[in-house]
């Protein structure tokens, strides 16, 4: 008796090893809750983006590009142009002065660069411990990509993920968003996807159908959290017409010697 009972308990614990080895959501939370770092950080960020509005003859097509230098710890958040940025965007600034329809692409690109964005990617836990207390968990399976043993984690987001208005939420009659996270065996995040689609209706007049999605991979660098690649899609056909949207953003991480006066390189 004192035998079966000695093995059982070492059957439950075996058990209940596995069990909590299993539990990717605790594990990702626990690494995310180590990953606030604010040491100092380089990067490059590049960022490429495309709107269309419009189809057949009356399509338009507007493209940014530029890249910036960013310098990031505990004092805040700088974004760096180089001199070659500036002319640039002085140019382009002058060719739209002369004509609205000129294709200014740095300025483009620098339109759609903001602060929250930016942290975001510098520091990514804590944006992603928010993205998943607004999610709602459904299971975990394991999963091999390009040799590498990852856990697949799969949630459901709600509409307020998306559309913070509550008016404009309550013309939404169709929803639904998924998000995916892979981590590895310690619960760090390498990479990330979010889909939705949606229909709703304004009135009698308006309609829309809109869909999207995001993809994001992640590194870790030294006690943080950072997203060194991002693409974005999203388009939306209504009773004005369609939109799309696609941007990539892609992040170089320097070495640590590198320091502000990158800047002053050219582009």
């Amino acid at each position: 008796m004192q035998r079966f009972t000695h093995f059982a308990f070492l059957t439950l614990i075996t058990f209940s090893s596995g069990f909590a080895q299993a539990d990717g959501l605790t594990d990702l939370k626990n690494a995310l809750t180590r990953l606030q770092g604010t040491g100092h950080l380089s990067a490059e960020l590049e960022t490429v983006t495309e709107r269309t509005r419009g189809e057949d003859e009356d399509k338009k097509i507007t493209k940014g590009q530029v890249k910036v230098w960013l310098e990031d710890d505990s004092q805040g958040l700088q974004v760096l142009y180089s001199k070659a940025v500036l002319s640039l965007m002085e140019t382009e600034a002058r060719l739209k002065a002369e004509d609205e329809e000129a294709q200014t692409q740095t300025l483009n690109a620098i339109d759609g660069i903001n602060a929250t964005d930016l942290h975001a990617m510098l520091s990514a836990s804590s944006s992603l411990l928010r993205n998943i207390e607004q999610a709602s968990f459904i299971d975990e399976k394991a999963v091999d990509e390009n040799g590498q043993a990852l856990r697949l984690l799969r949630f459901d987001l709600p509409m307020e993920f998306f559309i913070n208005d509550k008016e404009i939420r309550g013309y939404v009659k169709k929803f639904a968003a998924t998000y995916h996270i892979w981590i590895d065996k310690q619960g760090y995040p390498q990479k990330s996807r979010v889909e939705f689609n949606g229909k709703g209706r304004a009135y009698i007049f308006f309609k829309i159908t809109a869909s999207g999605s995001r993809q994001t991979q992640y590194q870790v660098v030294d006690d943080r959290l950072v997203i060194v690649r991002s693409e974005e899609q999203n388009e939306n056909t209504s009773t004005f017409g369609y939109f799309s949207r696609s941007g990539v953003n892609t992040l170089k991480i320097h070495a640590r010697e590198h320091n502000s006066t990158l800047a002053n390189r050219s582009q």
